[in-house]
């Protein structure tokens, strides 16, 4: 294969020693072996998380996963230092228990934006008055529901504990807080809007 298309590194961890073949699959045929190679290959070898990896050559830290090896200089035979560990039994389960938040968190994120279609429908006067009146009712018990559902996958996401190592998950868990937030503060904006729908209708 051609220069950048395949290498054999050294992967040093601790007392262990990994030799790793790293090669293009056709589907990327064209493209050049980088930092995300390695590291895939590193966990696939260690069951390390690529987020969990510090690799290191040369003393300078791969953190750039698009980076391609040999702009940085790696040649096969080349010796990569890691750093890092599995993580632990309690960051696998909390783990698990963030995937099913982020399941259902995409759920009411799919909910919240049908109520707003059908609030919009409303607001266009595609119903009569009568049936503006039931839906938005309705509509406001929905999002009540999704409200409360939110608050309760925050207190989820609160309890989880994730060792200081383990950057992915602790990172996971905040961007997962702060996309709850963003959809609790949609969800302010689509009540106000509604008190101020229902008082137009009452002022008629």
């Amino acid at each position: 294969m051609a220069t950048g298309q395949s290498l054999t590194l050294q992967v040093i961890h601790g007392p262990q020693k990994y030799d790793v073949k790293l090669g293009l699959a056709e589907n990327e045929a064209g493209d050049a072996l980088c930092v995300k190679h390695l590291t895939d290959a590193v966990y696939k070898l260690t069951e390390i998380p690529a987020e969990a990896q510090k690799l290191i050559y040369k003393g300078k830290s791969l953190k750039d996963l698009g980076e391609e090896l040999t702009s940085l200089g790696l040649k096969s035979g080349a010796k990569v230092m890691l750093i890092g560990k599995k993580p632990v039994p309690q960051d696998d389960e909390d783990t698990r228990a963030m995937n099913e938040v982020e399941a259902n968190l995409e759920k009411q994120d799919k909910k919240l934006s049908d109520i707003t279609y059908e609030l919009d429908g409303v607001h266009r006067g595609y119903l009569n008055k009568d049936q503006q009146s039931e839906s938005v009712k309705h509509l406001e018990k929905r999002l009540a529901v999704v409200a409360e559902t939110l608050m309760r996958l925050l207190e989820k996401l609160d309890a989880l504990r994730f060792e200081e190592s383990n950057k992915g998950g602790r990172g996971k868990r905040k961007s997962l807080v702060t996309k709850i937030q963003v959809l609790l503060t949609r969800i302010d904006g689509l009540n106000r809007g509604v008190s101020d729908m229902i008082a137009r209708w009452d002022a008629m």
